[in-house]
């Protein structure tokens, strides 16, 4: 009997194949990421927040089931016996991307997008903590490179407009939500193997609906009720679709391929990307700054992509 011979090139290309795959659908996260920025801060006025969170989550369990009940004979006690920890993904992923929203009720985009650009050090500190991961000194300044590109592209490049900001109580629920996102995308590795990504994605999804559910009924209540109508519908539907499922699905995914900290870096693409909807669709121009800002936060990508490239995150 002849004897297996082991193939490495084959193996590798495969492996690095699938590296490019997670970063495309990581960038591709950070563009759905900003499209939902775009469009919850223009319904923060009209849409109330726990409501347009709730059904957004519904929404997209709904579009999930075609694909998880033929198999949930199978998957159902897979779910059961790791119920914790589809709680916590659900409490963390649902409860943050509630409290943006909230957030976006009390102060600006310009102050969302800086606590936002926290999240990749946040992240690369916790691993640091609780899963033992390395931090290169080209990680570091990746990630310095990254955030001052976000500041330059906020701030238009201004010291007037950085020294005017006022931090407010919605900065401090927008923070509170960056520490739940960086604590989920370090907890993914606790999912099942024996789930696929979309199944794992639906438990989420379920958990922390229900977790909501009652202080959205407490919303409806004493606050304000969801308007029914065709726009709510359609924003509903376009969230769900764009962030709930095929967002968290590439980022579910990306986390699992190449892990919490090169993952991070990546959110650092919104304000590039709210920069182009906002040129696009809001007929808004283009200066120097947001190139300058674009450079260093692509120039920090590389750098932490670098770093990592041939180890493991939790080594």
């Amino acid at each position: 009997m002849q004897p297996r011979i082991a193939q490495p090139k084959a193996t590798a290309k495969l492996s690095m194949d699938s590296v490019l795959g997670a970063y495309l659908m990581l960038a591709l996260t950070a563009f759905f990421l900003a499209s939902n920025h775009v469009v919850g801060r223009s319904v923060h006025g009209v849409i109330p927040p726990l409501g347009l969170s709730f059904w957004r989550w519904v929404a997209g369990a709904l579009m999930l089931a075609p694909f998880i009940l033929p198999r949930i004979k199978t998957s159902a006690p897979i779910f059961f016996a790791h119920i914790n920890v589809y709680a916590l993904l659900g409490f963390l992923m649902v409860g943050s991307t509630t409290l943006i929203l909230i957030a976006l009720n009390f102060t600006t985009a310009i102050n969302v997008s800086l606590v936002n650009a926290v999240q990749p050090t946040l992240t690369v500190l916790l691993a640091a903590l609780f899963l033992k991961g390395r931090v290169s000194k080209m990680s570091v300044l990746g990630i310095c490179s990254a955030l001052v590109g976000v500041i330059i592209m906020v701030s238009k490049a201004s010291w007037s407009i950085i020294s005017g900001l006022k931090f407010n109580f919605g900065d401090l629920i927008a923070l509170v939500a960056i520490i739940g996102f960086s604590s989920y995308a370090l907890n993914l590795k606790k999912l099942p193997s024996e789930l696929s990504v979309t199944e794992s994605l639906f438990g989420i999804t379920i958990a922390g609906s229900l977790m909501l559910l009652p202080f959205y009924v407490l919303e409806s209540v004493y606050y304000a009720p969801v308007p029914v109508s065709a726009s709510t519908f359609w924003v509903v539907i376009e969230l769900a679709l764009l962030v709930t499922v095929f967002g968290n699905l590439m980022w579910n995914k990306g986390n699992r391929i190449i892990g919490p900290n090169r993952a991070a870096i990546f959110i650092n693409l919104i304000p590039i990307f709210g920069a182009l909807l906002a040129v696009t669709f809001l007929d808004e121009k283009v200066y120097g700054y947001h190139f300058v800002g674009a450079v260093l936060v692509c120039l920090g990508i590389w750098l932490v992509v670098g770093s990592l490239n041939g180890r493991h995150e939790a080594d």
